[in-house]
C-alpha cells in the first residue's frame, strides 16, 4: 500500500505558566502516572502473613534521574482493612537487602495515596543498572490493599505471599501503583510521555482526513511549548512528522487533537495499524525516548462519509437522576476526542412533563417500544437497537455512553449531510429563519425504498431551569428541542444521488437567537417499527445573518424545483455565494450564502 500523507495538528490546550523550569516538589518515577485503582485484583485468602508488591525501574529509565536521590515512596492502597505494619523499600534484586526503607506509623496510612519517607534517602548512582521499588505489609486476614492499573508492561507488577514465598511476575495483569519521589540538582529537564493515541475508527479514502487525539504528559522540569509528532502507517516505510504547539508545564497531562491526511489509495478489510512517536521537543532532545511511542488502528474504506452521531436524551425537571446523565454528555462534549463527532438533542418527556415539553417530544416516547411504559433519564444513540426491543437505555456511566458512541462511529455513513441557516428578515417581533439542508449518498441503492427522511430541529441552549430535581438552583438546560419541521421528517427527494431541502420558520421571540442551534438528521422511518428508524448521519450549524435580496412570496414553502448559479448553470445543491432558487409554485428567490 503506497501512502503519502501530511499531518495537520489542531491543538486543544489551556495555557499554563511560562517556558522556564518549574519548581518540582518531588519528581515521580514509576508507571502509573499518578493514577490508582480503588479496587484490588491482587488478593490472597491467607491469614497472618506478609504480602509484598514491587515493580522494576530498568537501567535506561533509572539513568534519567542518576545523581539525584529518592527521599520517599508514594504507595496507593485500595483498602486498609486487615492491613498492618506497612513499610516501603528499594532493592537491587527482589530477594536482596534493602538499599533504603521506611515505615508508616501505625494508623497513619489510609485508603488512597500514602507518602512514606525513607529513613535514609537512596542516592541513585551514575551508570545505575536499575532497581526495584516496593512495599510490604502484614495481612491479618484476607485483604484487598494492592492497587494496580490494568495496563501491563514488563516487570511492572511483582507479588510475594509470605516472607519465604516465591516472587510471582503478574505484569500481564497490570501495573503497580507506586512512585518514587526524586529530589536533587540533576533532575531531567525534558521528558514527554506519549500515554495514548486514538483516531477515527474508519478512514475514508474519498474524504482523505483522519482525526485523532494524543494524550501527553510532561514528566520533566522544563515547560514544553511544542514537539514533533511522527506517524508511520502499516504497509509503508515512509513516515511523516508534524509540529504540535502546546504549553505543558511539569506534571501536566493534556489531550491534543490532530488531523492527518493520508493519501491511501487501496481499501483494506482488515484494520491498519498506525504507529506514533514523539521525536524532538522545541526546547531540545527528549531525554528518554522509550516512553514516546503509542499505536492504534483503523479500517480503510474506499468511499463513504464521516459519521456524526445523534445522541437523544429523554429528560425532565421532575427527574432527579437526569442531571447525572446530562453530566456524562457534557463531559464527552468537552473531550477533544469527541469534538464534532456527535450532536445532542433533548426531549423533555419520558418521566412526567415540564415547561419545555413539546407535543413531538411526547410522540417520541414511541421509541421506548415498551407497551407505553417510559422512564428518564433515557438515551438513544442514532436510534439504533440497544437491547432486545428498544433503542432507549439508561446510561450507567460515562464509559458506557462513550463505548456506545464509539461503536456507532465505527460504522461508516453512506449519506452525507450539510446544513446552513440564516435569518431572512424580521416580521413584526419574529425572525424568519431560512434553513438549507443538502447532501448525497455514496451509491444509488442507499435509502432508495422511500423510507428516507430529513428531520430538522431548532434547539436552544442555556435555558435556566425552573426547578430541576436532583440539582441546585443554578442548573441550566442544554440542547432543548424547541421545534421540528415534522415529527418524523420529510421524505427525501433524490436527484442523481443528491438532495436538497429548504425549510423556513418564524422564531418564537421568547427564544434567545444567539443560543439557537440547527440540527439536521437524515434517517429511515418505519411507521410500524420503532426499531427500524436508524439515523444515517447528522449535521448542525448556528444561524447567521448573511442572506440578502430575498423575495418572499408566502410563508408556506413549496418544493425546490431547481437551483442555478448567477450565470444560469444548473446545480444540485446550494453553493457559497449567490444562488437562484426556483420553486414548484413558480416563485424565485435569490439567496446569498457566506
Amino acid at each position: 500500500m503506497k501512502l503519502k500523507f501530511i499531518l495537520t495538528v489542531v491543538t486543544v490546550l489551556i495555557g499554563y505558566l511560562n517556558t522556564k523550569a518549574q519548581e518540582v516538589s518531588g519528581y515521580p518515577i514509576g508507571y502509573c502516572n499518578g493514577q490508582m485503582s480503588t479496587s484490588s485484583t491482587v488478593k490472597y485468602n491467607v491469614r497472618e502473613t506478609t504480602l509484598s508488591a514491587a515493580l522494576h525501574i530498568p537501567a535506561n529509565y533509572a539513568r534519567t534521574v542518576e545523581g539525584n536521590r529518592i527521599e520517599s515512596l508514594r504507595v496507593a492502597i485500595c483498602s486498609t482493612h486487615n492491613v498492618d505494619s506497612l513499610r516501603v523499600w528499594i532493592r537491587t534484586t527482589l530477594d536482596g537487602p534493602d538499599l533504603a526503607s521506611g515505615k508508616a506509623d501505625s494508623g497513619s496510612y489510609t485508603q488512597g495515596w500514602n507518602t512514606i519517607d525513607l529513613d535514609i534517602p537512596y542516592n541513585i548512582p551514575e551508570d545505575t543498572e536499575g532497581f526495584y521499588m516496593g512495599y510490604s505489609y502484614y495481612q491479618k486476614a484476607k485483604s484487598g490493599a494492592i492497587s494496580s492499573l490494568p495496563e501491563s508492561r514488563p516487570e511492572s507488577l511483582w507479588v510475594q505471599c509470605g516472607t519465604e514465598g516465591e516472587w510471582t511476575d503478574r505484569s500481564d495483569e497490570g501495573t503497580l501503583c507506586i512512585e518514587g519521589m526524586v529530589f536533587g540538582d540533576h533532575l531531567p529537564r525534558l521528558n514527554l510521555q506519549l500515554l495514548n493515541v486514538t483516531t477515527d475508527k474508519v478512514y475514508i479514502i474519498s474524504n482523505g482526513t483522519l482525526s485523532g487525539v494524543v494524550e501527553v504528559r510532561n514528566i520533566a522540569t522544563q515547560t514544553v511549548t511544542g514537539f514533533n509528532l511522527e506517524a508511520v502507517i502499516e504497509g509503508t516505510d515512509k513516515s511523516c512528522s508534524t509540529h504540535v504547539e502546546c504549553e505543558l508545564p511539569y506534571g501536566v497531562t493534556q489531550r491534543l487533537a490532530f488531523r492527518m491526511h493520508p493519501d491511501i489509495t487501496i481499501s483494506d478489510s482488515e484494520a491498519v495499524e498506525a504507529k506514533f512517536t514523539i521525536t524532538t521537543l522545541d526546547e531540545g532532545d527528549d531525554e528518554d525516548l522509550t516512553d514516546n511511542k503509542s499505536a492504534t488502528s483503523f479500517r480503510v474504506l474506499e468511499h463513504a462519509y464521516p459519521r456524526t452521531v445523534l445522541v437523544e436524551e429523554f429528560t425532565t425537571e421532575n427527574c432527579p437522576n437526569c442531571p447525572r446523565v446530562s453530566g456524562y454528555l457534557h463531559q464527552l462534549t468537552a473531550d477533544p476526542a469527541y469534538k464534532d463527532h456527535f450532536e445532542t438533542l433533548c426531549h423533555h418527556s419520558g418521566y412526567h412533563y415540564d415547561l419545555l415539553t413539546t407535543p413531538f417530544d411526547i410522540e417520541y416516547e414511541w421509541f421506548y417500544n415498551n407497551n407505553g411504559a417510559t422512564y428518564a433519564p433515557g438515551i438513544m444513540v442514532d436510534r439504533c437497537l440497544y437491547n432486545d426491543n428498544s433503542a432507549v437505555f439508561c446510561s450507567s456511566s460515562v464509559e458506557q455512553l462513550s463505548e456506545t458512541i464509539d461503536n456507532r462511529l465505527a460504522e461508516p455513513a453512506l449519506v452525507s449531510v450539510n446544513v446552513e441557516a440564516d435569518y431572512l428578515a424580521t416580521i413584526g417581533e419574529k425572525s424568519l429563519l431560512h434553513i438549507v439542508v443538502s447532501g448525497e449518498r455514496c451509491q444509488p441503492n442507499v435509502l432508495s425504498d422511500g423510507n428516507g427522511r430529513i428531520t430538522v430541529y431548532i434547539v436552544e441552549n442555556n435555558i435556566p431551569a425552573l426547578h430541576q430535581a436532583g440539582a441546585g438552583n443554578d442548573y441550566v438546560h442544554q440542547h432543548v428541542n424547541r421545534t421540528v419541521n415534522t415529527t418524523w421528517g420529510e421524505p427525501i427527494s433524490w436527484k442523481d444521488d443528491c438532495f436538497s431541502y429548504i425549510w423556513e420558520y418564524e422564531i418564537d421571540p421568547s427564544w434567545k437567537e444567539s443560543d439557537l442551534q440547527i440540527i439536521a438528521v437524515v434517517s429511515t422511518y418505519l411507521s410500524d417499527d420503532p426499531t427500524g428508524c436508524n439515523v444515517e448521519n447528522v449535521a448542525s450549524c448556528q444561524p447567521g445573518l448573511s442572506y440578502t435580496d430575498c423575495i418572499i412570496t408566502d410563508y408556506y414553502l413549496p418544493k425546490v424545483d431547481a437551483i442555478y448559479t448567477p450565470d444560469g448553470i444548473l446545480i444540485l445543491t446550494p453553493i457559497k455565494g449567490l444562488n437562484i432558487i426556483h420553486y414548484t409554485d413558480g416563485t424565485v428567490r435569490k439567496v446569498y450564502i457566506d
